[in-house]
Parts: C-alpha cells; structure tokens; sequence
C-alpha cells in the first residue's frame, strides 16, 4: 500500500504518509509482495503499466501469511475500492475486517479525529482520487465493530503518550 499511496508525491496525503512511516518506522512493516515484484517486473516493460487495487492485492497477500495472523486474530484492511477482495483468492476471507475509506472515515468523524467523513470525502475526489462511499462496516458483527473502534481510540491515546 505504501507505494500506491505515495508513489506521486504531489498527491494529496502521499506527504504526510511519508513523512509519518518514517517517524514511525519502528511500528510498521513495509512488506515486500509477489504482487509488487510482478508489477514492478511489468513497469520494468512498460514504465506506463498500472495496476488497479495494488495496495490492496499486496495487503491480502501479506495478510494471507500462513503465520502472519495467531489464534484468533484478524486484519483490518483499509479497501479504497470495496470489490477487491471479492475478485481475488483469500485463503482465510473470514479474518479480514474489510473497511471501505468512507467507513474508515466515518470512524474518525464518530472519534472526533476529524470533523467531516464527508468534507474529507470529497477533498479527496477533488485531488482525483477516486474512493468508494460504499459503507461494509456496518455488516460486521456488532461486537467486532466495537473492537475495531477499541483498536483506534487505542491508537490515539498511545499517539498522546508517545
């Protein structure tokens, strides 16, 4: 995901998403997939090459490690584009928490991380991107849904310690 998302820099947020993985590097992984080798393989060719949902393909991927998740435990994954995952194999779909970017935002603006999922929404569309309002939050499980909010309020408060 962190090429797809930072790959033209001009971008709106790439910036920030740079400038945050590398205060933050200690926490994060930044995995290298199949996926991308193929793609950069085929921009080795065409230079112009695109491949749409690569981020996402490329999180699956990392996700569907057979040692990546223990016990009981499950990803969320941050879907720009909410058809991706019904398009490609995952071994385990069940124990991927799909959010759509409308949805992620959302939980911010209910966190009072932000003030409008809307207003950022359509920042977005404006800088040409181009995420889906399809909200998939709501079809969770009522008590995964609160996990995941645990999740983020979790994250802020470590962010104000740190």
């Amino acid at each position: 995901m962190f090429y797809e998302a930072t790959r033209d820099s001009a971008k709106l947020g790439a910036q920030s998403i740079i400038d945050w993985v590398k205060l933050h590097h200690e926490l994060i992984e930044i995995a290298v997939t199949n996926t991308y080798v193929n793609f950069d393989a085929a921009r080795s060719v065409d230079p112009r090459a695109f491949e749409p949902n690569l981020g996402e393909r490329a999180s699956v991927e990392v996700i569907d490690e057979p040692r990546r998740l223990q016990g009981d435990e499950k990803a969320v994954l941050l879907c720009g584009e909410t058809a991706v995952t019904r398009r490609i194999v995952v071994r385990e779909r069940e124990r991927i928490i799909e959010l759509s970017t409308m949805d992620y935002l959302k939980l911010l603006e209910a966190e009072q991380r932000i003030q409008s999922a809307d207003a950022v929404f359509d920042r977005a569309l404006a800088a040409g991107r181009t995420p889906s309002r399809v909200e998939k939050f709501g079809e969770h499980d009522p008590a995964l849904r609160e996990v995941v909010r645990d999740t983020l309020r979790a994250a802020q408060r470590d962010r104000k310690t740190v």
